[in-house]
């Protein structure tokens, strides 16, 4: 039985935590280059390259502990739990990827000791929310606290320091009001996914917040978790901009999206049933593709050669599947190089312009009340017929 790499991002449910909070993650990683002013060179890129890699195998490990030690209960649940279908052997050698893809890059990653209780951290959160015991996955309440300290707080933080160690700066000041908004951020989408999930909770006889607040109680901790969370940002940014005026364009970016995305989906729901509605997932889209685009342009700033990590954030982090990326790669290398560099410089230049100019002609008419969209014009038509000109 031979495993593809394919075949292994599905048994670490990769769609999962591959495009929710990893380009978070890596979009702070790019804030760090500008917050630390890092040019581009043989060490910084080693930097970024092992950073994202450890990344990924931290997402991993601790898809592949909780799936691990949820098989029987899965089974119970009615619950697909891929791992499970797998034999020993390889599940034994997966873990062992795993950790290797974890923790290989820290022998060259900037660390001391706080570095080391960081990734004991993380690992004891890992075990203590799958173990057998004591299992507080099963606990409500805490387990949103530990599932938001693994998933987000401690990889801010250890990101955060592995770069201040990197740069002789150790200062943490700039990212409490983040973690404290991360941690909000992690513990709404914890609540959404044991919302999606509450029928085979049941089924398990495992019980979680939702279960026990209701759906009453459980819209109003929602909206509580988003006023935490947009506050904090919000006074984070102030707080960073006031240092690096920069980053005022943020706070801009950050509110009218957010009043933006409500707009588009604003008639779609009811308040009663907010928990089940895609207004629940409001801000993620900021933290999964605008915050990182927006921190990879200040590292551009910083040093024009970043422009190096676009391609290689669109294919990562943007793209789904993996066979595709290494398809096109093989490709390229088939073609000549000046055809090679139109594609990439099309596909890094013109279409994110094009679509960066498409989509603020749409969001600028949709502040007007007009949907071009859905009354299939362009801006140009639109224009043309309120004027009556052919």
């Amino acid at each position: 039985m031979i495993v593809s790499a394919g075949k292994i991002l599905q048994l670490t449910r990769a769609k999962d935590w591959r495009l929710s909070f990893v380009p978070f993650i890596i979009g702070c990683v790019y804030l760090w280059l500008w917050w630390f002013k890092i040019p581009l060179t043989g060490s910084s890129l080693l930097l970024f390259l092992l950073s994202f890699i450890t990344t990924f195998g931290f997402a991993a490990l601790g898809y592949f502990i909780n799936e691990f030690f949820d098989k029987a209960i899965d089974a119970r649940a009615g619950k697909a739990n891929r791992l499970a279908t797998l034999p020993y052997i390889y599940q034994a050698l997966l873990f062992i990827a795993c950790m290797v893809v974890t923790f290989l890059p820290w022998l060259w990653l900037p660390k001391n000791k706080n570095t080391f209780l960081l990734l004991g951290a993380e690992l004891l959160l890992f075990l203590l929310y799958s173990l057998p015991f004591p299992r507080l996955k099963a606990v409500p309440l805490i387990s949103g606290f530990i599932d938001s300290g693994y998933a987000y707080v401690l990889p801010l933080v250890l990101s955060f320091y592995t770069y201040s160690l990197f740069t002789g700066n150790t200062n943490l000041q700039m990212i409490y009001w983040l973690a404290a908004a991360v941690f909000f951020i992690g513990f709404r989408n914890i609540t959404i996914h044991h919302v999606n999930d509450i029928f085979k909770d049941m089924r398990a006889h495992s019980r979680t917040l939702p279960q026990l607040l209701g759906v009453t109680a459980t819209n109003y901790l929602l909206l509580i978790l988003f006023a935490q969370e947009i506050l904090l940002i919000v006074i984070w940014t102030v707080l960073l901009a006031l240092q690096q005026p920069l980053f005022w364009a943020w706070l801009l970016i950050y509110p009218v999206v957010i009043i933006l995305r409500y707009r588009s989906i604003a008639g779609q729901f009811q308040f009663n049933f907010i928990s089940i509605e895609p207004v629940r997932h409001l801000t993620d889209p900021l933290y999964q593709y605008v915050f990182p685009a927006f921190t990879l342009l200040l590292a551009i700033t910083v040093d024009y050669k970043w422009m190096l990590l676009v391609p290689f954030h669109i294919a990562l982090l943007l793209t789904p599947p993996m066979r595709t990326i290494a398809t096109e790669i093989i490709y390229w290398r088939s073609v000549s190089f000046k055809y090679a560099a139109i594609r990439t410089f099309t596909a890094i230049v013109i279409v994110p312009t094009g679509a960066a100019v498409n989509y603020t002609i749409y969001f600028l008419f949709r502040a007007f009340g007009v949907n071009l969209r859905k009354q299939n014009l362009s801006a140009l038509s639109f224009i043309k017929k309120k004027l009556h000109l052919k």
